[in-house]
């Protein structure tokens, strides 16, 4: 795992992490999620716990890219439906293995829900492109559908477009249970449960902190061993 974090760390942001026991079973489960066929994971625990680092650097391990949304003062329902749209078109029409990082701090309004809902259970989210979008999405799939040797028929290459998002795109999904809707969320969006594996991040034990305070004080001056410990 330290050598998957160099890694990750030469070709993005850097993260600084300790790995102790308990991170890296929830490391290994990730990973093993997201690398299976339609695999989707949500990871449930308070904030601070590391889901969205472990989603990362999991993802990475799998070289797959990490796709996630900015969230702004103004960004409302069209800008997330821009956002699911670059989404799809690159793991379908680029053929990107994708991890689409969401949290539950970035739900502005319960539709986004319904929306990650749909690609969880079918692969695309009704209405979303307009008739010159679907056109220009089944003219780019025109020559993977011929090379495939498959039909070119516009419903076709929609359908091979969805296919391939369905195979290319992952969720990583972090949830908290201290929310009050997190239960309602659940029981309103079925398939946040029955196509995703859940991953509970429980309170950090006693190994994890020591480790963390030991390579945190390596790096400071505190006298002898004993005065560290």
């Amino acid at each position: 795992v330290d050598y998957f974090l160099d890694v990750y760390n030469s070709d993005n942001a850097p993260m600084n992490l300790v790995f102790f026991g308990d991170c890296i079973q929830h490391l290994s489960r990730i990973a093993r999620v997201l690398a299976q066929a339609r695999g989707n994971a949500m990871l449930v625990g308070v904030g601070g716990s590391g889901r969205r680092s472990m989603a990362r650097l999991g993802a990475n391990m799998n070289e797959q890219k990490t796709f996630s949304i900015e969230i702004s003062k103004n960004y409302r329902e069209k800008e997330f439906h821009e956002d699911i749209r670059t989404l799809l078109r690159k793991s379908a029409i680029d053929n990107e293995q994708l991890v689409f990082l969401f949290s539950d701090t970035q739900i502005v309004k319960e539709s986004f829900l319904e929306d990650l809902n749909n690609i969880l259970n079918t692969g695309e989210v009704p209405n979303l492109f307009d008739d010159n979008e679907v056109n220009s999405i089944t003219s780019n799939m025109r020559p993977i559908a011929q090379a495939a040797g498959l039909p070119a028929t516009k419903v076709a290459l929609y359908s091979l477009f969805v296919k391939r998002v369905r195979k290319n795109v992952h969720m990583a999904l972090c949830m908290s249970p201290l929310s009050s809707e997190f239960a309602a969320r659940l029981r309103n969006f079925p398939s946040l449960v029955n196509n995703c594996t859940i991953d509970f991040f429980a309170e950090w034990p006693e190994e994890a902190l020591r480790s963390v305070a030991k390579n945190t004080l390596d790096t400071i001056e505190l006298g002898d061993d004993k005065v560290k410990e």
